[in-house]
């Protein structure tokens, strides 16, 4: 990671925080900063900037999100996900250090330690979700797959709704209505970025015809976007896509509700196709929205072992097949965290001109993201049809006095 760091190209991996100390540094109120973010997030810009300043703020963010990455694994650990600690351990370096760089480890941690504490700690998986949303937004939807009839899902409900209610209250007495929804508003205003999986048909045609009819600029929302013939066409496509990912998230509410609940395996995996779906469907792609999706991945890797021991209710073939597919999303979401970081930032400067080796990087990147999600759903398919009764979430207190077997 660190000689990733020190090549020209590490402008691109430390843009972001440049960018985040331009406005700390700008003396504007908190309601006119950084408005494609939730105000907790300048609230949390704020407290770095403090301790920080003009000089440390860079380092001091690139630490905190260390830590946070250090947290995550370690809490894998301690809870017996050592095989999944290892992972991420091995996951984040092959992203690269974009991810100590950009804000969304800190999503990605609630994301991680929400899905961790999903059985063991309802009500703190609850309140990590809505961290989570309260710093995306989106991360809100990962809720959805959680409910069932059970008392431990009210608790993980009510701390979620409480957390987030807080939290939405605050922002919204602190900035106005329209501070609270400029995350919303400027993301509908965005172009067709060019790393996004959109925009995959508009770049071939960008790298095949020598650019043609096709341009790629800077845009004022601080991303590359592509502009051109059918650009618009495919920007329709991105928006009926995230219909249908919300619709998506809604019909695996039903299915859990319906089930009364599913276990841990595959509340997890279902969190993982919701955020497959939006990664694909979202009109925007950076490269550390990887980190996202790879957060919860790292619960799934040694989770089918881990459920299924001393359970005889569960058919070993249909144990194998879960376990062989928990282990094909693994590997295939780290492939595409080491083909995005040769994407972004070790090759960017030549997919910004169009050099059509490059772009084949791209297209194959975007391919292979795809072929994650597919992955995703089928492991989902596998682990439903198990039909593992979810395992209770509230341990019952002993009798105080034994009744006899007589």
């Amino acid at each position: 990671m660190l000689h990733v760091f020190i090549q020209p190209s590490s402008n691109y991996i430390t843009g972001d925080v440049q960018y985040y100390l331009w406005w700390m540094s700008s003396g504007q109120p908190d309601a006119s900063v950084l408005p494609e973010y939730p105000l907790p997030v300048v609230w949390f810009m704020r407290t770095l900037y403090w301790a920080g300043g003009d000089a440390y703020f860079p380092m001091a963010f690139a630490t905190t999100m260390l830590l946070l990455d250090a947290i995550l694994a370690v809490a894998m650990w301690h809870d017996g996900h050592r095989a999944g600690a290892l992972w991420w351990i091995v996951l984040v370096p092959l992203l690269g250090p974009i991810m100590w760089n950009r804000f969304d480890m800190v999503p990605a941690v609630c994301m991680g330690l929400g899905a961790l504490w999903y059985r063991r700690h309802p009500a703190a998986c609850g309140v990590m979700i809505a961290l989570g949303a309260a710093t995306k937004l989106w991360p809100a939807l990962l809720i959805l797959p959680m409910i069932s009839r059970h008392r431990a899902t009210m608790r993980r409900l009510i701390a979620f709704t409480v957390t987030g209610f807080g939290l939405a209250l605050a922002s919204l007495l602190a900035g106005g209505w329209n501070r609270l929804i400029s995350p919303l508003t400027w993301q509908a205003d965005r172009g067709l970025q060019i790393e996004s999986v959109p925009a995959t048909v508009p770049m071939l045609h960008y790298f095949r015809n020598s650019h043609g009819d096709h341009t790629v600029k800077m845009s004022k929302y601080n991303a590359y976007e592509i502009f051109g013939p059918r650009v618009a066409e495919w920007q329709s496509v991105s928006s009926v896509l995230m219909v249908l990912a919300v619709a998506l998230a809604v019909g695996l509410a039903v299915v859990a509700w319906r089930r009364n609940g599913l276990d841990h395996r595959s509340a997890v995996i279902a969190d993982l196709v919701i955020i497959g779906a939006l990664v694909i469907a979202n009109k925007t792609l950076s490269p550390q929205y990887f980190v996202w999706w790879a957060a919860p991945t790292a619960m799934i890797v040694d989770y089918v072992s881990a459920e299924a021991t001393g359970d005889v209710h569960v058919d070993p073939d249909a144990l194998s097949r879960a376990r062989t597919w928990c282990s094909i999303v693994a590997v295939l979401m780290a492939l595409t965290g080491f083909m995005t970081q040769l994407e972004y930032p070790l090759h960017y400067s030549k997919i910004l001109h169009g050099t059509l080796s490059s772009g084949w990087l791209l297209i194959s990147r975007n391919v292979l993201v795809l072929v994650t999600f597919a992955a995703c759903i089928a492991t989902l398919i596998v682990s439903l049809r198990m039909h593992m009764p979810a395992p209770p979430t509230v341990t019952l207190e002993k009798p105080r006095h034994a009744i006899s077997d007589h």
